[in-house]
């Protein structure tokens, strides 16, 4: 039999093909392949959205410093597919790592009113106005929405972290309790001595709470983490695959 390279250069394959065999080579480690197929996809159909967001994933993955390259691709498959739920996720998270945080909650405000059954990306906008907007109350509202559904302890460091910027200390030490009750014993230690040293959060509506928070934008790294489905050292092979599975469309 002919290696699927060898088949891809001399038997005439539609555009699914090809987009099957840039996301086998997206998935092995070959991004630089991967990205060539995806593009010989689009030649046969300009339209394809699914090729321009695997391009983004892939950019994403392989070149991280080049984010600006994974927001293009994400952003042209949205073009021409405004309800790409999928792609609107991965524009929200491209638009954070490149500190857009105002596009950041477009996009992700997009895919909610798409699909507002969403509680992972609820949790994650949540972040978006804590962390890149200082918006205490829209993020309050956000890891509300998300509450009920998720299971991950840490909604509670981020619901502490808007009382504390409201001024609610009650609020931040039963957001402590929650912690505690959910073993993160390390975020209800942190949140707990803000409130007993009567930190004071100052900051303006509109502006990045994370400048100069690290330990904060290390929580949110790991809230992105976890809705995509990658550990947060985990952007090899490994991490594409569960990301590009599925992206292909039926028709």
């Amino acid at each position: 039999f002919l290696p699927v390279s060898s088949l891809a250069q001399t038997v005439p394959l539609t555009k699914e093909q090809i987009f099957q065999i840039a996301t086998l080579a997206a998935r092995d480690g070959e991004y630089e392949r991967a990205v060539e197929y995806f593009k010989k996809a689009i030649d046969i159909d300009p339209h394809f959205a699914p090729a321009y967001n695997s391009i983004g994933l892939v950019y994403e993955t392989w070149q991280p410093g080049r984010v600006s390259e994974a927001v293009r691709y994400f952003r042209l498959a949205t073009d021409i597919d405004p309800k790409y739920v999928e792609c609107w996720n991965n524009l929200g998270k491209a638009y954070y790592a490149q500190g857009s945080f105002v596009q950041a909650e477009e996009a992700f405000k997009r895919s909610l009113a798409l699909q507002p059954d969403q509680p992972g990306i609820s949790f994650v906008l949540g972040w978006v106005y804590l962390l890149g907007q200082s918006m205490a109350e829209e993020a309050l509202d956000c890891f509300e929405k998300a509450l009920p559904a998720t299971d991950n302890p840490v909604i509670y460091y981020g619901i502490g972290m808007a009382h504390l910027l409201l001024g609610e200390r009650f609020e931040v030490l039963d957001a402590v309790t929650q912690l505690r009750k959910g073993q993160r014993e390390d975020y209800a230690v942190k949140l707990e001595k803000l409130v007993r040293d009567n930190v004071k959060i100052s900051s303006t509506p509109g502006t990045p709470l994370v400048t100069g928070m690290g330990e904060l934008e290390s929580v949110f790294e790991k809230t992105l983490a976890s809705v995509s489905g990658r550990s947060a050292k985990d952007r090899d092979k490994g991490a594409i695959q569960g990301r590009l599975k599925g992206s292909l469309p039926s028709n």
